[in-house]
């Protein structure tokens, strides 16, 4: 048979065949002429490959490429959101994903523990809600950090009163952004926070024998380490789970490097409003000359008469003008665009 091909008999478990070389096919057809091969055996083999166990009480809904996509896409998640809360929250924090499964979600129900801190998030425009949880001993110690205490609570794990659950809310909103801005290379979902549970009983979004995806985190703030987790329901994400592939993951990213995003993010970014100030002068007084100064005292600041002052865009020294007026109002007029901040310029 020259200059054809044969296909291995036992596929693996994803369906995907080995192409034998040359060399291969010739000791093949030899082995089975002198009868060293059972052709029946590979045939055996060939049937029992293809029978696969499946348990009813627990279909999968997610495949491994999707459930891959997710754990890629919270990564994103992680590293967003751990900068964020660190500045907030002014300690290391520390944010990793350690797992993303499918799971029922009466399992996931019955596996938290209570009391604990439960958001009920809805995920516009995608119908139902999602659950992310948060154990209560790293709920605590972050309230007591945002009231001024060293960020350990050592005491017996109860339920939050409403001024302890009102303090979580920015927290609650770093996390929500962070998935909105992690789940954009896929889809535009607006994640909101619908409402607090503290019972796992009381937060039922879906039928217990649905199917879910756990996307479980380990969070250390300080020196405190604790678990985040996200449930989505199957049936919400049903309609995206088409985006959640690696490679439409990878080319919405390579999307933001192309002329078509740059210009778009630059029409909205024209929209922004910034803060523009005008540095007249300046100069320095000492404590006593500052307490000594009465109404109808005169400052000499560090500009002379018709020298350019300074037009500052946010905290940037951005252009050089000349003061005047427009009419009754004051008003500058620009002369030189700065390329980086000019040696000497007043603060």
């Amino acid at each position: 048979m020259p200059g054809s091909q044969l296909h291995r008999g036992a596929a693996d478990e994803q369906g995907v065949s080995e192409v034998l070389s040359q060399a291969e096919i010739d000791a093949l057809l030899s082995a089975i002429s002198t009868g060293d091969l059972d052709t029946e055996a590979i045939q055996e083999e060939s049937v029992e490959a293809q029978v696969r166990p499946f348990d009813f009480e627990r279909p999968s809904k997610f495949n491994k490429d999707q459930l891959r996509t997710l754990e890629m896409l919270h990564e994103t998640f992680c590293r967003v959101v751990q900068t964020q809360l660190a500045a907030q929250l002014r300690t290391l924090v520390e944010i990793t994903v350690t797992s993303a499964d499918q799971v029922s979600y009466g399992e996931f129900v019955r596996s938290m523990p209570f009391p604990t801190l439960i958001n009920v998030i809805s995920m516009e425009p995608l119908q139902g809600n999602a659950l992310l949880e948060m154990n209560l001993p790293l709920a605590l110690s972050v309230i007591d950090r945002m009231v001024g205490g060293p960020g350990a609570y050592r005491g017996k794990m109860r339920e939050l009163t409403e001024i302890e659950i009102a303090l979580t809310r920015g927290l609650v909103e770093v996390l929500l952004q962070g998935f909105r801005e992690a789940w954009a290379q896929v889809a535009q979902i607006d994640f909101r926070d619908e409402h607090v549970e503290m019972n796992p009983q009381f937060a039922q979004v879906a039928a217990p024998g649905d199917m879910a995806v756990l996307i479980s985190f380990e969070m250390r703030i300080g020196t405190v380490t604790g678990m985040l987790n996200l449930c989505v329901p199957h049936l919400v994400l049903e309609p995206v789970l088409g985006g959640l592939s690696a490679q439409v993951y990878y080319s919405g990213k390579q999307m933001s490097d192309t002329p078509e995003h740059r210009e778009n993010l630059a029409s909205q970014l024209a929209g922004a409003t910034v803060p523009v100030s005008v540095a007249l002068g300046g100069t320095t007084l000492n404590v006593s000359e500052l307490m000594a100064l009465m109404p109808g005292d005169v400052i000499p600041l560090d500009r002379s008469p018709g020298q350019d002052v300074s037009v500052r865009v946010g905290e940037l020294d951005t252009f050089l003008a000349q003061p005047g007026t427009r009419g009754r109002r004051l008003a500058v007029q620009i002369t030189r665009q700065l390329d980086e901040y000019p040696q000497g310029a007043p603060a």
